[in-house]
């Protein structure tokens, strides 16, 4: 499975630890980046903190992200064994997750907001719980389990 975030974003605790490092732990701007700091009429160093705030928030949302993917994974997989989780992307700018399933000869896709898993993953919330099983309810059938007579 493979996990994205797509689009930048920082915490306020991670803006806040970027604050503290000191100078030479900042990460180096390319050419780029110095002129688009130049651009903004800001602070090489100013930015290097911004771009470590970033990256910061980029690897908690990445892991953040794989756990999810994992767990949704598992309740696909028990669901319908024959469908799997390919892709799990966070898109920053619209706040929204969009999830690529396989039932082994097809991929499709659906979104789901990034509040909902938010809640989710910060309350262990059933109500959000039972949200993304009525998602799943659309996308993944459940397997019909003949009983022997």
């Amino acid at each position: 499975m493979d996990v994205f975030v797509r689009g930048a974003r920082s915490s306020t605790r991670d803006w806040l630890t970027a604050q503290r490092v000191s100078q030479d732990q900042l990460p180096q701007l390319d050419e780029r980046q110095k002129a688009e700091a130049k651009r903004g009429n800001t602070a090489e160093d100013v930015y290097a903190r911004t771009i470590l705030a970033e990256r910061l928030t980029q690897q908690r949302l990445l892991q953040r992200l794989l756990k999810f993917g994992e767990w949704l994974h598992k309740k696909v997989e028990e669901r319908n064994p024959g469908f799997s989780i390919e892709r799990v992307e966070l898109d920053t700018l619209s706040g929204r997750i969009e999830i690529t399933l396989s039932d082994g000869e097809e991929e499709f896709d659906f979104e789901v907001d990034e509040d909902l898993i938010e809640r989710f993953l910060t309350t262990g919330s059933t109500e959000s719980e039972s949200s993304i099983f009525r998602v799943l309810d659309v996308y993944v059938p459940r397997q019909q389990v003949s009983k022997a007579s």
